[in-house]
């Protein structure tokens, strides 16, 4: 899996002095605006996906060839609370892949917030995005870092089609043009 968003770490020390000093200026937590949904109904939808998972990966080395198509297995499982939920995903081809990841609810943000990091890759992704409950859907924008350290724009989109299945795409804009990179169906194993 190819997914790399760039970590800036600036919202590791935001969120630091926003802990450490309330009343300061920038650590200050902004009023919640308007009627809002109590903050567990944000974690409701990333608890469902706690369990074991078997994973069909088909990923794209270039736009224009079939995608290589390999067998996995992930665990999600609550953690920090509730607060998030953290994935680990085992791909079992020519070259064994591991990757973990964590999505959670930003409530000062207002955002859901994905980080990533796996064996092909040696920074940490990060990306925000949103979750529309009709459709049962996060999307999450972010980029990594390409070859020469080169921004790539980033878009991951993951669709809950019911309690056992879910799709998770990858998508990388390069040149001007986004492209699917990775595609991951979920079935739940655990039932």
């Amino acid at each position: 899996m190819n997914k790399c968003f760039v970590a800036t770490g600036g919202w590791v020390l935001a969120l630091a002095l926003a802990l450490a000093f309330p009343g300061v200026p920038g650590g200050a937590r902004a009023a919640e605006p308007g009627p809002r949904q109590p903050i567990e109904a944000h974690y409701a939808p990333l608890a469902s996906l706690a369990g074991h998972w078997v994973v069909r990966q088909s990923m794209w080395l270039d736009a224009e060839s079939a995608p290589v198509v390999d067998r996995g297995t992930a665990d999600f499982a609550m953690v920090l609370g509730g607060r998030h939920v953290r994935q680990v995903l085992h791909i079992a081809s020519s070259k064994p892949f591991e990757g973990l990841g964590y999505i959670g609810y930003d409530d000062a943000a207002g955002t859901y917030d994905s980080s990533w990091m796996d064996t092909n890759f040696g920074g940490i992704i990060l990306a925000h995005g949103g979750y529309d409950a009709t459709n049962r859907t996060w999307v999450f924008s972010g980029t990594m870092t390409g070859k020469g350290g080169a921004p790539v724009p980033v878009r991951e989109v993951m669709r809950v089609a019911d309690s056992d299945h879910f799709i998770y795409q990858y998508y990388e804009t390069r040149h001007g043009k986004e492209a699917i990179a990775v595609s991951l169906e979920y079935t739940r194993a655990d039932r």
